[in-house]
C-alpha cells in the first residue's frame, strides 16, 4: 500500500540520495510502499523511467540478496514467461546491489498496471483471467527449472510445509491475549483453525516429502499479479522475495488458494486456475491429490500469522490488511470440504 506522504523518511531521503550517485539516476516523484520486510521506494528516472528501490536491512545478508537476483534473473531470461517480470538495474560500476549505511539496496524496474487485488472487480474475475494466472504459475516453474539454490538459503515461514509449526506459533499467541472484540468469536475461529491444522499435519504432510521439488516463486497472490489492461489475463508477476525449493505444487497451490477470495464460487475459481496450469504443466497424479489441502493449510496460514503479528505491531493496519479477506473462505471450506 502506498504511503500518502509527500516527504520520505529522513533515513530514506538520505539512502536515496546516495542511491542517485551510485546509479547515476535522478529521484523523482518518490512514493514509499509498506512490505513484510523490505522498504520499497518507487521513484522516476528521466533516463531508465518508472523504477523501485528496495531497501532491506543489512540483517538480511548478502547471500540471499544473491539468491534473490540469481531468481529475477532466470525468471527475466526464461522464454517460457510471457509476462512482465522486474529486471535488476545494476548500479554503475555493475552491482547488482549496493551497502548503503546499515542497509542493503537494490533497483529494479517498476511493473506498471493494476494489481489484481486492487481490481474492483476481482470477485467477478473471469474463467479467462484465473486460467491466465494458473498459466502463469506453470511457467514461472519451469522457467526456474535448472536454477540450484545454494545450501545457506534458509527455509522462511510461509513454506507450506512449515504450515502446521508457523500456525501452532501463531494461534498460541493469540490465545494468549488478541485485544480482539469479540472473543468468543476468536476462539471458535482458532478452534477451527487448529482443526484444519491437526488433519493436515497428520495426514497430508507426511505426503510431501515423496512430492517432486523445485524452486518456485512461493508468493503468487493477488498484491503481487499485474493484469493486463482488459483485466483479463496476467500482464506481470512481482516480488520473487520468497522463491525457495519446495514441493513443487506449492505454488499451485498459493495461486489457486487467494484467487478464490472474495468469489461467490471459490472450488470453480479454483478449478479454473489449476486448468489454466494443466495447460502448460502435467502435475503427478500424487501432487493434485494433496493441491486443494495444500491451498486451505496456506489460507490458514495467511489469517493466523497476520492477526498473530497484528497484535504485536506498532501499526496494525497493515497486517490486518493482508488478511482482511481470508476468514470467510476458511469458514467456507472448513464447511464444504477443500478444493479439488
Amino acid at each position: 500500500m502506498p504511503s500518502t506522504a509527500d516527504m520520505l523518511p529522513s533515513d530514506l531521503r538520505e539512502v536515496m540520495s546516495e542511491l542517485s550517485d551510485l546509479y547515476g539516476v535522478r529521484v523523482e516523484r518518490p512514493t514509499l510502499f509498506k512490505g513484510e520486510f523490505d522498504v520499497n521506494v518507487r521513484f522516476v528516472d528521466p533516463t531508465h523511467g518508472m523504477l523501485l528501490a528496495k531497501v532491506s536491512a543489512d540483517s538480511l545478508g548478502e547471500e540471499m540478496l544473491r539468491w534473490q537476483e540469481t531468481v529475477l534473473e532466470a525468471a527475466a531470461a526464461s522464454p517460457e514467461v510471457t509476462f512482465r517480470t522486474p529486471t535488476i538495474l545494476p548500479a554503475l560500476d555493475g552491482r547488482w546491489h549496493v551497502r548503503i549505511g546499515t542497509c542493503l539496496v537494490r533497483v529494479v524496474t517498476w511493473i506498471s498496471g493494476r494489481l489484481w487485488n486492487e481490481n474492483p472487480s476481482v470477485g467477478g474475475a473471469g474463467a479467462e483471467l484465473l486460467h491466465s494466472l494458473g498459466q502463469a504459475s506453470a511457467r514461472l516453474t519451469l522457467a526456474l527449472d535448472t536454477v540450484e539454490m545454494p545450501p545457506d538459503v534458509p527455509d522462511h515461514d510461509w513454506m507450506i510445509e512449515r504450515g502446521p509449526l508457523v500456525v501452532g506459533r501463531a494461534l498460541d499467541r493469540l490465545e494468549r491475549g488478541s485485544g480482539e472484540r469479540d472473543e468468543a468469536e476468536l476462539e471458535r475461529r482458532v478452534s477451527v483453525v487448529r482443526r484444519i491444522t491437526a488433519h493436515f499435519a497428520e495426514h497430508v504432510l507426511p505426503r510431501l516429502g515423496a512430492l517432486p521439488r523445485a524452486v518456485i516463486h512461493h508468493d503468487l497472490h493477488d498484491a503481487n499479479v499485474v493484469l493486463d489492461e482488459t483485466g483479463t489475463a496476467v500482464a506481470g508477476v512481482i516480488d520473487f522475495n520468497d522463491a525457495v525449493r519446495a514441493p513443487r505444487i506449492s505454488d499451485l497451490a498459493i495461486s489457486g488458494a487467494y484467487a478464490m477470495l472474495r468469489r461467490s464460487d471459490p472450488e470453480a475459481a479454483f478449478r479454473a486456475v489449476v486448468d489454466g496450469y494443466l495447460s502448460v504443466l502435467e502435475p503427478e497424479p500424487a501432487e493434485l491429490e494433496v493441491v486443494g489441502e495444500m491451498a486451505l493449510m496456506r489460507l490458514c496460514m495467511n489469517w493466523a500469522q497476520w492477526r498473530a503479528r497484528a497484535v504485536d505491531a506498532a501499526d496494525s493496519e497493515y497486517a490486518l490488511q493482508r488478511s482482511a479477506h481470508t476468514w470467510p473462505l476458511i469458514a467456507h471450506l472448513a464447511e464444504a470440504g477443500t478444493p479439488h
